[in-house]
């Protein structure tokens, strides 16, 4: 038996070979031009983005070369030992340019290597004209970036430059003037309690008192049906940043006495987070269930976090398997290519149905990451589960950037994949619209 499975084993490796060296001769002069006028050319859904408010922006502090600084660079200055303090000086106060280019400067310099701050050098040369990023530089540049947020910059740089079809941001901030702008909406507060403020914060912004568990649960589902209304397209989850995202089913009465004690304690009465952890997983069956209920995708943080000091273990995806057994109805998918657990993303995809992959981030993470999994999940997992492009960036610009890396990364995989006989050119064109256009329209029920 075992020779008959080695035999047929050798035997399918031997004419995948054949397959793949009888096909190269045969290959159309220009197909590498042709797949990457295609990729370049095509229009995208941007699955995630954390955009600020265009409009809001023109009257605050950040509107010159800071505003692309935010939040990648930032977190690579703070790696590299700025005082977390310093932030205050160049957005909280009038500090003037030069003056915050000498406190960036040290920083820069010691972190300008990172793939982040290469997105935001093509960024400026690409889109203001601007070679380096340095003392001579800044103000010219911050010049130019105040005069183009005078204008539609927003609408122009996502719609006419970066052939964005839809754009999903975490969060409805960024106003109604935009019909390509989608949202998505957190539910923190209720996945995340453990204090008496935090119910009573959500009281009093409902207007609605809180006494029990069931009114708890009420006010979760009022926000959830308003949120419905306002064209959510998706749960965010981003429960990593405050605990693990290893959610247990409880019982009613386990969440009720959780629940009871926070309610019978002082305005700053809190639990740790051990003591919460029951209320707050029954608080996301909850949700679940609501998804379900409204075929509503839920979209999950895992991997790395933004910002320093951060637990890591907190968002390792595999902490969510039972959650995916649980709910097969709905629709998970996970962010950030779960960076740096892209090989147990790969079994996760595999294994659950309803499990799909974003690489949202990725490539302002690491480029090289980003291309050995896409080259990986490729070839594991059915491209029906692969989105491959959101900016999760604050401002057009870095957005800009980042998918420039994204749309040259997927062109050369293809390329390849094409040339090595693993793809015919018709496949390689198929499989880069589903990634970067048909899949997540699909995930996210964007279709017009």
């Amino acid at each position: 038996m075992r020779r008959s499975c080695l035999l047929f084993t050798f035997l399918c490796i031997s004419l995948v070979s054949q397959a793949q060296v009888s096909r190269s001769p045969f290959l159309n002069p220009g197909f590498e031009k042709r797949i990457s006028e295609y990729i370049d050319t095509l229009e995208v859904i941007d699955t995630h983005e954390h955009f600020f408010n265009p409009e809001l922006l023109k009257a605050s502090g950040f509107m010159d070369f800071s505003l692309l600084l935010q939040q990648n660079s930032f977190d690579g200055f703070l790696s590299a030992g700025m005082a977390p303090g310093m932030l205050s000086k160049l957005y909280l106060e009038p500090t003037p340019v030069p003056e915050k280019w000498k406190i960036t400067e040290p920083y820069w310099n010691k972190s300008f290597n990172t793939i982040s701050n290469r997105i935001l050098l093509y960024s400026i040369r690409e889109l203001y004209g601007v070679s380096d990023l340095n003392a001579q530089t800044v103000v010219p540049l911050s010049e130019k970036i105040r005069k183009a947020y005078s204008g539609d910059w927003f609408g122009y740089v996502l719609r006419d430059r970066c052939r964005i079809r839809y754009a999903i941001v975490d969060g409805d901030n960024v106003g109604e003037k935009y019909d390509f702008i989608k949202y998505t909406k957190r539910f923190s507060p209720w996945l995340t309690l453990n204090s008496k403020y935090r119910i009573d914060s959500i009281a009093v912004m409902q207007v609605d008192p809180i006494y029990t568990l069931e009114d708890y649960v009420k006010s979760m589902k009022s926000v959830f049906e308003n949120a419905l209304k306002s064209g959510m397209v998706a749960v965010k989850i981003n429960a990593a940043y405050k605990r693990s995202l290893y959610f247990e089913k409880v019982s009613t009465e386990s969440a009720r006495k959780v629940f009871r004690t926070l309610i019978n304690g002082n305005e700053d009465f809190t639990l740790p987070y051990k003591e919460a952890k029951p209320l707050q997983d029954y608080m996301m069956f909850q949700l679940l269930e609501l998804a379900k209920k409204n075929n509503v995708p839920v979209a999950i943080h895992t991997g790395i976090q933004a910002g320093i000091n951060n637990i890591l273990a907190n968002s390792d995806p595999t902490l969510l398997t039972n959650i995916f057994y649980e709910f097969p109805d709905v629709k998970f998918v996970l962010f950030h290519g779960s960076y740096p657990f892209g090989g147990e993303l790969t079994t996760l995809v595999r294994n659950y149905p309803n499990v799909y992959i974003d690489m949202n981030w990725t490539y302002a993470i690491s480029a090289s990451y980003a291309e050995r999994y896409l080259n990986e999940w490729i070839e594991a997992v059915p491209v029906s589960k692969i989105m491959v492009f959101g900016g999760d960036q604050r401002c057009v610009e870095n957005t800009f950037g980042n998918l420039a890396v994204a749309r040259k990364i997927i062109s050369d995989l293809l390329t390849g994949k094409v040339r090595n006989g693993y793809f015919t050119e018709q496949e390689a064109l198929q499989v880069a619209r589903m990634i970067l256009l048909d899949n997540p329209e699909s995930f996210y029920n964007l279709k017009k």
